[in-house]
């Protein structure tokens, strides 16, 4: 295998993006403009003429580089237009310059393989083509109930709701607690502006009756993929069903469509139920951490 390690300057971004695009396991988040948004710096490791891709987004802290997960990239790992197999995933992984000396990585669902440094880690999706009546069959009670109750208290669905709007309400209700920053929420802005103007982005905002925006959702769109990338919402949506009602928006604006509604799930109980609700059914992938730190660095790191 012609596996090859590129800087970023040296990779070709448009061969890229065609991997990207042509892959049946082609995220969002390896394509080069979620990529130069989102990380720090990028390198990258391609086989042959790009027929294979994996994106080594690294930071650089005194004289170590390490590979990370940016911010809001949920599975990025190896993009191939051939079989993608165990032996093609260890001989990536071999292929990572020494000069990265911890790495954490999330693979993508379709990269399967075993490691002693693996993790499993849960996401959750849901295939839009049956009829909104066969989908709603599959929704809980609780999430019924909750869907009923915002329609009772008046809450009302909007489209094409500014991005900035629906990140401080976020902001607002975690206060940054989530393991990203001022520049996560820069980069992120930056990227979501670039996507709708190429048409790959949709939010939506729930109303009160009194016209206060209480919840929104962001979605990016790629190839058959709806991803459910960020929410935001206040408390007192909570208590009316706000975000239920959001996403059921979602689910009948898109249903007997050929799409693909990537929750982005997580391995937090809480947001569990709530992808459960919608008949969401459960996907893995995985995630490694290898640390190769000089002692006494790989004690703390």
């Amino acid at each position: 295998m012609g596996i090859t390690y590129l800087r970023n300057s040296e990779i070709d971004k448009q061969k890229w993006d065609e991997c990207i695009s042509k892959s049946p396991n082609g995220l969002i988040y390896s394509t080069s403009i979620f990529l130069d948004n989102m990380s720090t710096s990028w390198d990258a490791m391609v086989m042959d003429d790009y027929l294979a891709v994996m994106p080594l987004p690294f930071r650089k802290k005194y004289f170590l580089h390490y590979v990370y997960p940016p911010a809001f990239s949920q599975q990025l790992g190896i993009t191939s237009i051939t079989i993608c197999n165990e032996d093609l995933i260890y001989a990536f992984i071999e292929k990572i310059p020494k000069k990265f000396r911890y790495i954490e990585m999330n693979f993508n669902a379709a990269n399967l393989f075993f490691l002693k440094e693996e993790l499993n880690r849960l996401n959750y999706f849901l295939d839009l083509f049956p009829t909104y009546e066969v989908l709603y069959k599959n929704y809980s009670r609780s999430g019924i109930r909750n869907i009923t109750k915002a329609t009772e208290n008046g809450v009302t669905i909007k489209e094409n709701i500014d991005v900035n709007d629906i990140i401080k309400i976020h902001r607002n209700r975690f206060l940054d607690k989530v393991g990203v920053n001022d520049e996560d929420y820069n980069r992120l802005h930056h990227l979501l502006v670039q996507l709708k103007e190429k048409n790959q982005l949709f939010t939506l905002g729930a109303y009160e009756r009194d016209g206060t925006l209480t919840a929104g959702s962001i979605y990016l769109v790629y190839k058959n993929r709806i991803t459910f990338i960020f929410n935001g919402n206040t408390k007192a949506s909570l208590d009316i069903g706000a975000t239920h009602l959001l996403m059921d928006y979602t689910i009948r604006k898109h249903c007997t469509k050929p799409y693909i509604l990537d929750f982005e799930g997580s391995d937090n109980p809480s947001f569990v139920r709530f992808y459960e609700q919608y008949g969401a059914i459960p996907e893995y992938y995985k995630a490694i951490k290898i640390n190769k730190l000089f002692w006494p660095l790989s004690i703390f790191k």
